[in-house]
């Protein structure tokens, strides 16, 4: 039975180079069986495995050819699977094999010879650009009373009920209520999202201004000791189909200009509100609105006038100390003179304690925020793989945190940022994604759909990384990525273009030039390849040694082309 099937099986993998995608190698494994090989009595199963260089196998998949696993192909067993398995920089040079596997009734087994699938991976998708620049929340401390603090509180559609939970805001409140500083005045202004279910359901905007100034109120009278609900004076008030707020958004949204002016001839021309939005429905920007704008507009915003008490700066700094080193009470500083305090130092260990102190006391996002900045930023400086992966946790849970309390792009931004790196795809990509609909200014969010679509990109998502893109502006990861997206969906002749511009901007940038020569390779230009590999190696020498083993060069590294380019 082995003999038969190791004559006349028919194993075959795609892609027959393989290629990485984001930390994985995916592969499409199918085998065709000799007919009548299978017998009731003995099983035949195909085990795939990956050999590298140095003869280390790995256990990819296995093909069991049990009934009901396969189907017949004239008349021939076939069936076929997708695999996939980690990638390291180990596995460059190694070879994908095959091997049947023979079971008798008593479970003695029989091996055909292995056969090779596929050589070596290919690393190209590798060569994405990300921005990934998350930032510190600012530390607006000054000696004076600030402004009024302002608490969007989110809604769901259609609905005038406080929910606790992702990114609603309400936990924020209720912190601050808890802080109990001498407050003033009130003011909650609500409002409802252009769309039809939430502009035709009645008093909507009303019943959340109310719901929100009950929460408020009740929260004073249990949890306040320095405030009282009649000394506050509380003053509500509503916007029904008023499209402020909304073209407020889209002004300071990734909309390329001509379909922001699209809207805007639409909301400043004549007709009814209900008419106005049935216009908006047949434009091509309408799904962005439906994700990114609409559901950001159903809210009610709190604006707080409050007085705190105010401290000299050399003061805060000394008893931040002192808290630190668990000599002083952690409430006596504010939370946000403890932040304050923790900008003064440059040492990360110290602000780290610092943040710490102030998260333990007070959970306010931007303590929340700054803390896992420290962790990130220890992680960019970590050459042990381990413990980077352990500080990238602990800047996930801080920001997670941060973002949930104050959300807003550049605070979902920065937790999708840590999940990136962290390697958590799914996690990251909701983060974007609520980035983009929460808005902010347009440097921020084409910063988001740069990384986004990077995201999207390496995982093997090429249409809605073409879609990220369409918004991400024109900076250089933008651009970058963009010829390599063509490129990865084989369109070489566009890639180069891309690739060409991308130079003609970026002189000197080695990723751009490496790109064009491996362009001119898989394209078999061979002037290409060589003229762009030079110029990389000249820019930066490591890459001669990344030539070397990759194998989209292969069929050049004999040729005198390849040579005279990998020369200094």
């Amino acid at each position: 039975m082995a003999k038969k099937a190791e004559k006349g099986q028919i194993i075959t993998a795609q892609p027959q180079v393989l290629m990485v995608r984001g930390n994985q190698v995916p592969v499409e494994v199918q085998a065709q069986l000799p007919k009548n090989l299978l017998r009731n009595d003995y099983r035949y199963g195909i085990r795939v495995f990956y050999k590298a260089e140095k003869g280390v196998e790995e256990h990819v998949g296995s093909l069991g050819f049990d009934f009901g696993n396969y189907n017949f192909v004239d008349g021939k067993p076939t069936m076929g699977s997708s695999f996939a398995f980690p990638y390291t920089a180990s596995k460059i040079r190694g070879k994908l094999m095959a091997q049947g596997v023979v079971t008798d009734p008593k479970g003695r087994k029989k091996y055909t010879k292995s056969k090779e699938l596929a050589e070596g991976i290919i690393t190209t998708p590798q060569l994405i650009q990300t921005v990934h620049t998350p930032t510190y929340a600012p530390e607006n401390f000054k000696n004076e009373a600030p402004g009024p603090l302002k608490f969007p509180i989110y809604f769901d559609q259609s609905l005038a009920t406080l929910r606790q939970g992702h990114g609603t805001n309400l936990q924020l409140l209720e912190d601050f209520i808890k802080t109990n500083q001498k407050t003033k005045k009130i003011e909650i202004l609500a409002m409802h999202s252009p769309d039809q279910e939430e502009s035709t359901t009645r008093n909507l905007a009303s019943r959340r201004a109310v719901a929100v100034e009950r929460f408020i109120k009740q929260k004073i009278e249990t949890e306040g000791y320095n405030n009282s609900v009649q000394a506050i004076n509380f003053d509500l008030r509503t916007l029904q189909k008023n499209w402020a707020a909304f073209l407020g958004r889209v002004q300071n949204s990734a909309l390329p200009e001509e379909q922001i002016q699209q809207i805007l001839d639409i909301v400043n021309g004549s007709g009814s509100f209900q008419e106005k939005e049935e216009k908006l429905q047949a434009l091509p920007s309408y799904d962005y609105l439906e994700m990114y704008v609409y559901p950001v507009l159903r809210y009610a915003e709190v604006t707080i006038d409050y007085q705190p008490n105010l401290r000299r700066d050399y003061e805060i700094y000394l008893m931040a100390k002192r808290i630190v080193e668990n000599r002083a009470n952690a409430d006596a500083l504010t939370a946000e003179e403890m932040q304050y305090a923790a900008t003064l130092t440059p040492l990360l260990a110290e602000k780290k304690r610092i943040y710490e102190s102030a998260v333990e006391t007070y959970m306010n996002w931007q303590s929340l925020n700054n803390l896992g900045m420290v962790f990130f930023e220890q992680a960019q400086k970590e050459l042990r793989p381990k413990v980077k992966q352990t500080l990238l946790e602990s800047a996930i849970l801080n920001l997670r945190y941060a973002a949930h309390r104050q959300p807003n792009a550049q605070q979902f931004y920065n937790l999708a940022v840590a999940h990136h790196q962290h390697g958590d795809a799914l996690e990251a990509l909701q983060s974007y994604d609520y980035a983009i609909r929460l808005g902010g200014s347009l440097p921020v969010l084409q910063q988001v759909f740069t990384d986004k679509a990077a995201l999207e990109l390496s995982v093997g998502q090429y249409d809605d990384a073409v879609r990220s893109l369409s918004y991400a502006g024109k900076g250089y990861a933008a651009q970058f990525n963009m010829a390599l997206l063509y490129f990865l969906k084989e369109n070489y002749e566009g890639a180069a273009e891309l690739g060409q511009q991308l130079v003609t901007e970026f002189p000197q940038d080695a990723n751009a030039h490496y790109l064009l020569a491996v362009i001119g390779a898989r394209s078999q230009k061979e002037d290409l390849m060589a003229e762009h590999l030079k110029l990389a190696i000249k820019a930066k020498p490591t890459l001669a040694a990344k030539a070397i083993d990759d194998l989209e060069f292969r069929r050049y590294h004999k040729s005198a082309a390849f040579a005279a380019a990998m020369k200094p």
